[in-house]
């Protein structure tokens, strides 16, 4: 995490001495190519390992990545589409109290979220390479272990700031609110070190992102 946020601060470092050097106005290019790395926090799930009594788990925090591309509709808004991938493991809450011969501590998994985005931007009467922004998004997550996975519905809001250093390239800071929505079943999601994990809970499960990137424009 210390890689994450050593980014993240150059990313801010980068935007804010190059900002006062851009052009007043900048003709912005139809379609926007954003590779990012940062970091993912959160994620609860409730879990039955088999034999055992239901208890909570929870995702490690991880590094992320992943590759955004989207088009113009107009000189403020865009809509575009995210994929995003962490390799994480599902941590079993400290006082499980089950055998950690009969029950994996940990599950090793892998995230992939395929997410639609729209994006508002709000310019800066005084600094034209300077736009806040505003997104929403939705789509799918899925989470998988070596033996078995699952794809559920997810959405997500978040935050960010975008600066242009020239009217085909910029950098994009960003924080996100990415929720899951786990259903309400009983599934075999992981197995391994002699038992098996089932997820049972059906609620939104929280999940947080920082990210930073290059924008390239054409």
């Amino acid at each position: 995490m210390n890689t994450t946020l050593t980014l993240s601060a150059l990313a801010l470092g980068i935007l804010f001495t190059t900002a006062p050097a851009v052009a007043q106005s900048l003709e912005l290019q139809g379609l926007e190519v954003t590779p990012f790395i940062g970091g993912r926090f959160g994620g609860t799930f409730d879990v039955q390992p088999a034999g055992f009594a239901e208890t909570r788990a929870s995702l490690n925090d991880s590094v992320s990545y992943g590759v955004g591309a989207g088009v113009r509709f107009d000189d403020f808004s865009l809509i575009e589409f995210r994929w995003t991938r962490a390799s994480s493991a599902l941590r079993f809450d400290t006082g499980l109290s089950v055998n950690p011969l009969a029950a994996p501590p940990t599950v090793d998994v892998t995230l992939n979220q395929f997410h639609g985005d729209f994006t508002r931007e709000f310019p800066l009467d005084e600094v034209h390479a300077l736009r806040p922004f505003l997104m929403a998004s939705v789509g799918a997550t899925h989470l998988g272990s070596a033996s078995n996975g699952f794809t559920r519905f997810s959405f997500g809001i978040s935050t960010g700031l975008k600066v242009s250093v020239n009217s085909k390239l910029g950098i994009r800071v960003e924080a996100r609110w990415l929720p899951i929505w786990v259903q309400p079943e009983v599934s075999t999601f992981g197995c391994g070190f002699g038992g098996c994990v089932a997820v049972l809970s059906g609620r939104l499960t929280q999940q947080f992102e920082v990210t930073a990137g290059p924008v390239f424009r054409f």
